[in-house]
């Protein structure tokens, strides 16, 4: 068995699927067969089966999904520094936003959602003033925000 660090979590061992081959100029190398195939299969485990995320988890969903810290912060409405505090164990997220997070996983790896563009419809919606107009035009599929 061998124990994969590389991707930062601790506790995860392969069972088969890798070898190690010689490389030219490299020496012996790993060569770990479908890593793409690999790291969805952690993550699903990850989303479904894990109670409560650990920092490295976060980080490693995050990464998996190609976002970076500024950018799932404003998918899920707290600043850059609150997911870096969460990735390194300084502080837990709240139960609603790992659920937010698991979903916006879901989505990235599955397709079957329109979780991330809602949250980012939200978060526009959060940082419009209160009082602006709000002017709407009929149209022939019916009523909707004016332009």
């Amino acid at each position: 068995m061998l124990k994969y660090d590389d991707c930062g979590l601790k506790n995860i061992w392969l069972k088969n699927g890798y070898q190690y081959k010689e490389i030219e100029g490299h020496g012996k190398c790993l060569e770990i067969t479908d890593i793409a195939g690999l790291h969805r299969s952690i993550a699903h485990q990850l989303v479904y089966y894990r109670q409560r995320l650990s920092g490295p988890e976060i980080r490693f969903l995050r990464v998996e999904m190609g976002l970076s810290q500024k950018r799932l912060a404003d998918c899920m409405g707290v600043d850059e520094q609150t997911i870096s505090l969460w990735e390194r164990s300084r502080r837990r997220p709240a139960v609603a936003a790992e659920s937010v997070l698991r979903l916006l996983y879901l989505e990235h790896a599955d397709g079957k959602t329109k979780v991330a563009k809602m949250i980012a419809q939200w978060n526009d919606i959060d940082r419009m003033e209160e009082e602006t107009e709000q002017v709407f035009q009929e149209t022939d599929g019916g009523w909707r925000m004016a332009a």
